[in-house]
């Protein structure tokens, strides 16, 4: 079961990671529209044919303060505002100037809350996004395997992509974002999949030591995937990896 967001401006809904966060959703609201086909992802397999338009930055600008200023006069609680919805974010060709926007209306209606982005990387050839990520307060980008055979099994990217590549362009970014890893188990045309073994934890400790990220957020399946045999890594499983990655230096934030 896929779960698609169909308003703009949505929640705020309880965050594991974040506290009470403002979804803010740019993507097509009838199909997922995304550079990354992931077998866990909640918003289902990319279609063939991708269908509705990425949503008018004006009508963005309106739904996001009439919100923050409906949540302003209603004290409703408030943590961030975050960049997710039904696919990759930044693919919205009005990207850098949405988030110039939002910058600008968070810090009218609620300047201390931060901004999220929850990303999987793959525009930041791009120096503009690369520029826009970093006013981000938390720019958090996906790095779930650094074996190249085992993130192309989860993360199924298109054809042309090229992990090394992706790897040198986040130690640019070092000390600047933060990386999320979804650990998981399972099996996928045959495949047999598995980022929680040591060779796998030893190879992204490796890139997070060279990526120096503010931290690593871990986490494991928490809705029914479009993947029906994946397996969610439990809790003494992600504690160790992430004592593991601890002891490397490295700060985590796992739930």
């Amino acid at each position: 079961m896929s779960i698609l967001f169909h308003d703009i401006i949505y929640g705020p809904i309880k965050s594991r990671r974040f506290g009470y966060s403002l979804g803010m959703n740019l993507l097509p609201d009838k199909s997922k529209s995304c550079s990354y086909n992931c077998i866990y992802c909640e918003c289902g397999w990319n279609p063939e044919k991708p269908q509705g338009e990425f949503v008018d930055k004006h009508l963005f600008f309106q739904a996001l303060e009439q919100k923050l200023i409906l949540l302003l006069e209603s004290q409703t609680p408030l943590d961030v505002l975050t960049y997710a919805g039904n696919g990759e974010p930044t693919l919205h060709p009005d990207f850098p100037e949405i988030v110039l926007k939002t910058i600008a209306l968070r810090n009218n209606y609620f300047p201390q809350k931060e901004i999220v982005l929850l990303t999987n990387g793959t525009t930041i050839t791009s120096p503009q996004i690369k520029d826009i990520i970093l006013q981000i307060e938390k720019p958090v980008l996906k790095l779930d395997s650094a074996i190249e055979q085992t993130m192309r099994a989860i993360n199924l990217p298109s054809a042309n992509f090229n992990l090394k590549n992706y790897l040198e362009q986040l130690y640019l970014l070092k000390e600047k974002i933060y990386i999320q890893t979804m650990f998981l188990k399972g099996n996928h045309f045959g495949t047999n999949i598995d980022n929680t073994t040591n060779d796998e934890v030893n190879a992204l400790i490796e890139q997070y030591k060279k990526i120096q990220p503010k931290a690593v957020m871990l986490y494991s399946l928490d809705r029914v995937p479009p993947l029906s045999s994946l397996i969610k890594v439990d809790t003494e499983t992600l504690r160790s990896i992430a004592n593991k990655i601890e002891a490397a230096g490295i700060k985590t934030i796992w739930v």
